[in-house]
């Protein structure tokens, strides 16, 4: 299992895309974390360890909640013997070298939050009251890189800034980037214009992809990375996808449960509630909300692409469509777009034996399937 504590509500930012609902002054209570951490240990062993994620609004604003956390899941460990890695997601505002060095310390991994250059940054990302973050994230960005030489970087790619993905895409590689999470704002006023933009932006992507491996350097982009490995394995397997409260839980700073960090929000109750941490999770409402795992929707059975398609997450498939199992026009746009550009890029470097890629994704390359 692994557990999302969302330690508060409160951000610095006022991101237009934000999922978090209302920000407010609202801090998780440490009996309220305490319980969450005590269901991790007490789960049923996991391969791999479970995971105690850090998330907000913003958990560095709750930085001694965090430490407290983290002395309480070690303690756990020495007691129990059961594994566990630790990770946050942070915007970095709150980051500096003695914080990163903390991180680095205690193995918490992070995720920074940031979409590219300043233009990028500040189209979507600005604090509260409208001021400039690019500087700050950036410090937060080469305190991290000096402690976490692979650190994860989460781009948000929505119309307001997609058309700077390509100057934001050189921008994370000029910083020593290795390892960069386009998430895409399905949610977003997509029009043709905007559209195209995006498809330009993941082009350049896929010509960076194959540029690095040519030059001997690995790089991870999501949206293309998990497209190489889905044709290298035939599809997502059941294991890769969204399993709706089954091995991932998150924990709102009011202690209730929800199958997904995405349906926290202003923590009200009703939809997604699938429990709390003084009652424990309710598998009957876990089974009710069921995963399009299951059952696929039925306008995608007749897809070629439908075992690498992305149509099973829920929270997505929910809001833009109002099932879970039905996925929306949008998203197919995106993973079409994308299976489409990674295909390409890898068979150029298949055809090319490049060595840096074969290493990467062709553990056993005698027995993976070639590219046509």
């Amino acid at each position: 299992m692994d557990i999302i504590l969302h330690l508060t509500r409160g951000c610095q930012l006022d991101c237009t895309y934000c999922y978090g609902g209302r920000k407010q002054d609202c801090a998780m209570s440490w009996d309220v974390a305490r319980r969450a951490i005590d269901m991790l240990f007490a789960a049923e062993p996991s391969n791999p360890p479970g995971q105690i994620r850090f998330f907000g609004g913003e958990p560095l604003l709750e930085l001694p909640l965090l430490k407290r956390c983290v002395d309480y899941a070690k303690a756990q460990r020495e007691r129990t013997g059961k594994p566990f890695r630790l990770g946050m997601t942070t915007n970095g505002l709150a980051v500096d070298d003695e914080l990163a060095a903390y991180l680095k310390q205690e193995s918490v991994e992070p995720t920074l939050s940031m979409d590219g250059v300043a233009e990028a940054q500040d189209a979507c990302r600005r604090y509260a009251g409208g001021r400039s973050s690019f500087a700050d994230t950036e410090r937060a960005l080469s305190s991290l890189l000096r402690q976490f030489p692979n650190l994860t970087v989460c781009a948000v790619v929505s119309p307001a800034n997609v058309e700077h993905l390509p100057a934001s895409l050189d921008y994370f590689l000029a910083q020593g980037v290795r390892r960069i999470v386009l998430n895409p704002d399905f949610f977003g006023e997509w029009d043709d214009p905007h559209l195209e933009a995006w498809r330009r932006g993941y082009e350049c992507a896929a010509q960076q992809l194959v540029e690095e491996f040519r030059a001997g350097r690995p790089l991870h982009i999501n949206v293309l990375s998990a497209k190489i490995i889905t044709h290298l394995k035939g599809g997502y397997e059941p294991c890769d996808c969204c399993d709706f409260g089954q091995r991932e839980v998150a924990v709102a700073p009011s202690g209730n449960l929800y199958p997904c960090q995405r349906l926290v929000r202003e923590d009200v109750g009703g939809f997604g509630l699938i429990g709390t941490v003084f009652s424990g999770r309710s598998a009957q409402s876990c089974r009710d909300l069921g995963s399009p795992r299951e059952e696929p929707s039925p306008e995608c059975l007749g897809c070629s692409l439908r075992r690498r398609c992305r149509n099973w997450c829920s929270c997505v498939n929910h809001r833009l469509t109002g099932g879970f199992r039905h996925t929306g026009p949008l998203v197919c746009f995106h993973e079409r777009m994308a299976i489409e550009l990674a295909d390409r890029a890898a068979s150029q470097l298949f055809a090319e034996k490049n060595e840096t890629f074969l290493d990467a994704f062709y553990m056993l390359r005698e027995s993976s399937p070639e590219w046509v």
